[in-house]
């Protein structure tokens, strides 16, 4: 019985994202790349799905998906009309209202467990929907499900400000060409190598999908994420 694993990217698009729009939409396709070459690698016991979802604060557009829940063998690299940085950072509604959208879907989905990464370069300042309190009793009930949690930021305390969503795995970046793109390579790394550990777990005979113990190892399978 396979896996299936939910890839949700929520990344930022307020207008300080500008700066490094070229390397972010490019990162954001080596991603997707990564994921496509994990479901070739590991197609007898994983089955995965994209979603991006760009978030921003009274901009020229609202916040939205660009792809949802796509097969990864059918997903598409987005272009610069898909990515158009503006406007404020509505980080809480973001992430709150997709791990909503993706906790209701998965649970129409057997053996499926979601991998998250939240992209920023700044901190929350636009949201209405939700609190940062109420964001990490999500993130936190989620953890306890086997979900992954990432979080990757610039101009910030990155590590304090994950702290506060109850997530561990933290990257910080320098906000420029060669930062960002350098940023998207060990994320594509350290994504691959999840993977692979989580694939360890699905092919233990006491730990099949669905088993009680699955939460559990997979939960161990994403920690130290974005180890060297």
């Amino acid at each position: 019985m396979k896996a299936k694993i939910f890839n949700l990217i929520i990344l930022d698009e307020s207008g300080s994202m500008d700066c490094v729009k070229q390397q972010t939409i490019a990162g954001c396709n080596e991603t997707i790349n990564t994921i496509a070459a994990a479901q070739k690698q590991y197609a007898d016991t994983q089955e995965h799905y994209i979603s991006i979802f760009a978030f921003q604060g009274d901009g020229s557009r609202p916040s939205r998906y660009i792809i949802k829940n796509v097969p990864a063998e059918k997903a598409t690299h987005i272009t610069p009309d898909d990515y158009e940085p503006y406007g404020m950072t509505p980080l809480n509604d973001a992430v709150g209202a997709t791990l909503i959208d993706l906790k209701s879907y998965t649970r129409e989905s057997p053996n499926s467990i979601g991998s998250v990464t939240i992209i920023t370069d700044g901190y929350e300042n636009a949201s209405q929907r939700y609190t940062r309190q109420q964001v990490a009793s999500m993130i936190t009930e989620l953890k306890g499900m086997g979900w992954n949690f990432n979080f990757i930021g610039a101009n910030i305390d990155v590590e304090a400000t994950a702290a506060t969503f109850a997530i561990d795995n933290t990257l910080e970046f320098e906000q420029n060409e060669q930062g960002t793109t350098h940023m998207f390579m060990r994320e594509s790394s350290s994504r691959m190598r999840y993977y692979d550990r989580l694939n360890c777990c699905i092919d233990e005979d006491s730990c099949a999908p669905g088993d009680a113990s699955f939460a559990k190892r997979a939960a161990k399978a994403s920690e130290n994420f974005f180890e060297k």
